[in-house]
């Protein structure tokens, strides 16, 4: 189990993780001085579209397969936001940040209800994803699609 300061380390790492691939797509990427919920802001500089980012970050656990955990307010996944709020799921896995889960908080909240993915207890709603080569699951549910699917921000060549 891994100590509140370690998880500190591994939460900004992730952070960091997330905003250096919006940057390499060429997207400005800033962290907001006030943490209200959103913990990157993205902007296509062409036009000012704004994108609010949520990231989850955990380490991976596993050689063949490897899974992690992630907690999220119940309260941010079912207020509505303008614009969009999107989950990156980072995992740390195999000597690096490789693998990113997208998902729009819409989304999220929409497979919430699902029967068997993930569970609320409390005021949070606790996931986990197990990766593989070939595939991402959520208690047998295929979130491959939205595995390292950076569609949304499209490569803008500067």
């Amino acid at each position: 189990m891994p100590t509140q300061l370690q998880t500190l380390y591994t939460g900004r790492s992730g952070h960091l993780a997330v905003m250096a691939q919006f940057l390499h797509r060429g997207y400005n990427a800033a962290i907001p001085e006030v943490d209200r919920g959103d913990d990157i802001f993205v902007v296509r500089d062409e036009d000012g579209k704004l994108t609010r980012i949520q990231v989850k970050a955990a380490n991976g656990r596993g050689v063949r397969r490897w899974s992690a955990a992630y907690k999220i307010p119940l309260r941010q996944l079912q207020r509505l936001h303008t614009p969009e709020l999107y989950y990156v799921f980072a995992i740390h896995h195999g000597g690096g940040w490789n693998d990113f889960v997208i998902i729009s908080r819409e989304d999220l909240d929409r497979l919430r209800v699902r029967p068997g993915i993930g569970r609320v207890v409390g005021e949070h709603f606790y996931l986990r994803l197990s990766f593989s080569a070939a595939n991402v699951l959520c208690n047998g549910y295929n979130l491959q699609p939205y595995r390292n699917n950076w569609a949304a921000w499209p490569v803008i060549q500067h």
